[in-house]
């Protein structure tokens, strides 16, 4: 089973104009309403790809009842920490051009010591069945920023292999408890490393350092152009198919997703970047918050490409 824990999960709100016109009427031609954040996307992902996972995290008020009710009629099991705060909302503007939509997030409820110690238990519990976890997303308010460092260390005493997708101050604590593999994408790399991505030699420099600073498996999201990785000596490129671009909300956590399911089959990398490529890319090709299901990940596998670069 593959946990994944989501501290600041949303119901996200895709709402569709023709053109979006500040300071005026706006009309809606369509909203999409779906579950929201890094962990539950993973494992909404993990679940079409058929492996098992459970949903940990906060939750609460009518969204987070929402969410729950969601997730469990979907065959997803959830084990969250109910909260006395409301389980915020996101809603992401959409233009008919298909220009970046415009984002407009909440913070997140906050969150009360008590609250914190339950989802610890939780994930405590959890793991112990676990060959692997993910951790992904922001923090809601009411929340340590080495929380994820504490719940790493927590997961790998259970002996579970984890995985961190956060950026900022979160994602650098808990590097240095040396998660088994981290997903960022190029800013946050830029931030990490100082290296800007602009070649495969400058990507095998970000994964150096990555290396060198502990990490077993750094994988870098580029988008389009791909995503690399480094497993003891060898290092891959993976160059995902040439797709009608929707939506990329949740493209990086469903390459999160693949990778994880193939590895905790025993998979190798090169074959665990292909699932996360061709995952990510399905994903890509839906609108709004919608992932990629298992038709459509099967049939990107095969033009996923993969190259040794080191």
């Amino acid at each position: 089973m593959i946990p994944t824990v989501t501290l600041n999960p949303s119901l996200d709100r895709s709402v569709y104009v023709e053109k979006l016109l500040p300071h005026d009427t706006n009309r809606i031609t369509k909203v999409e309403t779906d579950v929201g954040g890094k962990g539950l996307n993973a494992s909404r992902v993990l679940k079409e790809l058929g492996s098992d996972t459970v949903c940990l995290g906060f939750a609460g008020g009518d969204i987070g009842r929402f969410i729950e009710h969601t997730l469990n009629t979907n065959g997803i099991p959830t084990d969250f920490v109910c909260v006395e705060g409301e389980t915020r909302m996101n809603i992401d503007i959409q233009e008919a051009s298909g220009a970046p939509p415009t984002a407009l997030n909440e913070s997140g409820p906050q969150i009360l010591p008590d609250e914190l110690k339950k989802l610890f238990a939780k994930v405590k519990k959890t793991v112990r069945q676990s060959g692997m976890i993910i951790f992904g997303g922001s923090l809601p308010p009411g929340i340590p920023e080495d929380t994820y460092a504490r719940l790493l260390a927590v997961a790998k005493e259970a002996g579970a292999k984890t995985i961190l997708d956060a950026e900022g101050e979160p994602m650098r604590l808990g590097m240095e408890v040396l998660p088994f593999m981290i997903k960022p994408n190029r800013d946050e790399t830029l931030r990490l490393t100082g290296v800007d991505i602009q070649s495969n030699q400058d990507a095998l420099r970000a994964l150096d350092i990555f290396a060198q600073k502990g990490i077993e498996l750094p994988v870098i999201s580029m988008g389009a152009r791909g995503a690399v990785a480094r497993l003891g000596g060898e290092a891959f490129l993976a160059i995902p198919p040439k797709v009608k671009v929707v939506s990329t909300i949740g493209s990086g956590d469903s390459m999160v997703a693949g990778i994880a399911h193939i590895l905790n089959r025993g998979g190798s990398l090169p074959d665990a970047l292909r699932w996360g490529s061709a995952a990510g890319a399905a994903t890509a090709m839906t609108g709004g918050t919608e992932i990629g299901h298992s038709n459509q990940i099967l049939a990107l596998l095969d033009k996923v490409s993969i190259e040794q670069i080191a």
